[in-house]
């Protein structure tokens, strides 16, 4: 059985080594067999090492070396400014007009350290209509949830899930939380954006963040429109990734 093509989508800004490093660790790490590579550059320009070449073709060039067919944009975003939301969203366009609808997000400081197959969590979306979005990222333990099944039929595996609910779906008194959607690693189907609105554009990464979850959380839909889900059992994902970059210069303007 064919698997579906899934953009990568590469998130970046200045921090060239960095991002080689990251880069490295997903070619070693990451395992699907139809995986698209697409660099998403937030107005980078020259690189952060000294040698003023330019940061996005930096990048490619090293993509190429193992994936010939990467693609690319770079963001006009002005110094001192930030457009995280505009640039992933920039990405998922060039992905919906080449005729995709699914797409990893990894930032350039999110380094993988340890093997990851994303075919579960890839035939799930593609199987399951009732579910728009997948976490790759901590597993905070306020998040409240309910484990459900949702199998790999290419696999012929089954698996439980954890499915994120909304503030609204939750017991009295129990905390709401702006970060069911997490833009650090996920796999996600454009049947989620169609369903709650694009990333909001020109703010800080974390506004980025909670901003696409308060879409998510308000949404009239409730629990009818696609789920968000943690994968538990046989694939747990409990923070495989790492920081490769000290928090204070997280997607920085440098």
């Amino acid at each position: 059985m064919e698997w579906p093509t899934v953009w990568l989508l590469f998130a970046t800004f200045k921090r060239t080594t960095v991002a080689l490093r990251t880069i490295d660790k997903l070619r070693t790490r990451l395992h699907y067999p139809n995986l698209h590579w697409h660099v998403c550059d937030d107005g980078s320009g020259k690189t952060d090492d000294g040698t003023d070449r330019w940061h996005c073709g930096v990048l490619v060039d090293a993509i190429a070396q193992f994936y010939p067919e990467v693609t690319w944009h770079e963001m006009d975003t002005k110094p001192g400014e930030f457009n995280t939301g505009g640039n992933i969203n920039a990405g998922i366009r060039a992905m919906k007009e080449n005729g995709g609808s699914l797409y990893h997000l990894n930032f350039d400081d999110w380094a993988l350290f340890r093997d990851l197959d994303l075919r579960p969590m890839v035939d799930v979306l593609d199987q399951s209509e009732e579910v728009g979005f997948i976490r790759l990222s901590y597993w905070v333990p306020w998040l409240y949830s309910v484990t459900q099944r949702y199998d790999s039929p290419r696999l012929g595996k089954n698996f439980m899930w954890q499915r994120l609910l909304r503030a609204q779906s939750r017991p009295g008194g129990w905390p709401g939380d702006h970060y069911l959607v997490s833009t650090q690693p996920y796999v996600a189907h454009t049947r989620f954006h169609d369903a709650y609105g694009w990333h909001p554009e020109h703010c800080t990464p974390g506004q980025a963040e909670t901003g696409l979850g308060s879409q998510y959380n308000e949404s009239p839909l409730g629990e009818d429109g696609p789920q968000i889900l943690f994968p538990i059992g046989e694939i747990t994902v409990h923070a495989p990734w790492d920081h490769v970059a000290g928090r204070a210069n997280d997607y920085a303007k440098l």
